[in-house]
């Protein structure tokens, strides 16, 4: 059921386009395009559409629909920075986009630099009561080399999905959301001492992926901790995976690891379709 679900969102990948804009006056238009230089934004943006060229948020955005960063624009995020999300489970008939919930889409750059003291808030909002999810999540679609770097990224159908790309994911909290991270089709990122929590799945290896998983702590997923597909050949090491349903599920032992890096789920290994020592 988890496959199919995946296979869904990430069937389609396509191109397009839009702006950025101020909050409309009452009973007006949108103001125009304001692509926010470097620096403290003065008020709350309301963000929609394509970023091109760079395009920098601080202070407090609000993702009123789909954003999408083509190829040869990079979308900056200072330290602080509070992304607000409004829920909507129709935002498109355009095809470029992968998902019919609000998206963050990324096929130039995205430079997300948060820190612990100030991280990169994703808030969802407006979402019925009892959604479990609120929006499609952060979306890299064979993108520019990014990077996202003590995001708080809770309630997405995906943390991180990395569709041939391969950014660094290091000091990130990843929380509520149905799968935390995926990478697949050639990705390699570099996930590096996250949490990834509460969600349904943790980290996903599809279609010939190879990260570098390193230093993660993973726990109290309803399924899998890891998921690697035959294809997949993570690199886990020092990783902390407890309280899931199932620590490791691989379809295979074509990948050397560390089993004491499973330990504390009510499985902690599990080997699909016969494969396993």
């Amino acid at each position: 059921m988890t496959g199919l679900r995946l296979a869904a969102l990430l069937l389609c990948v396509w191109f397009g386009g839009c702006a950025v804009s101020r909050a409309p006056e009452p009973g007006g238009l949108a103001a125009p395009a304001a692509q926010s230089p470097a620096g403290p934004a003065r008020e709350p943006l309301e963000a929609v559409g394509v970023l091109s060229g760079l395009t920098v948020w601080s202070g407090e955005v609000v993702l009123v629909g789909d954003v999408l960063v083509p190829r040869g624009s990079t979308l900056r995020i200072l330290a602080g920075t509070t992304v607000r999300v409004r829920y909507d489970d129709s935002t498109k008939i355009d095809p470029e986009y992968l998902s019919s919930d609000t998206e963050l889409l990324v096929r130039g750059a995205l430079e997300i630099a948060g820190t612990d003291q100030e991280p990169v808030r994703f808030i969802p909002e407006g979402a019925p009561e009892g959604e479990a999810v609120a929006w499609a999540g952060v979306l890299l679609d064979r993108a520019e080399p990014s990077v996202i770097e003590g995001a708080e990224i809770a309630r997405a159908e995906t943390g991180i999905l990395c569709i041939g790309t391969s950014p660094l994911v290091r000091g990130s909290r990843i929380l509520g959301c149905r799968y935390g991270v995926v990478a697949q089709q050639g990705s390699s990122p570099q996930i590096r001492d996250n949490l990834i929590a509460e969600g349904e799945g943790g980290i996903f290896c599809w279609r010939g992926s190879s990260p570098q998983v390193q230093g993660n702590r993973v726990t109290g997923n309803d399924e899998e901790g890891i998921f690697a597909d035959g294809d997949s050949r993570p690199a886990l090491e020092g990783n902390r995976v407890s309280g899931n349903a199932i620590g490791l599920a691989a379809f295979q032992n074509a990948f050397p690891f560390d089993p004491g890096q499973f330990a504390g789920n009510r499985e902690d290994l599990r080997w699909l379709r016969g494969g396993g020592p």
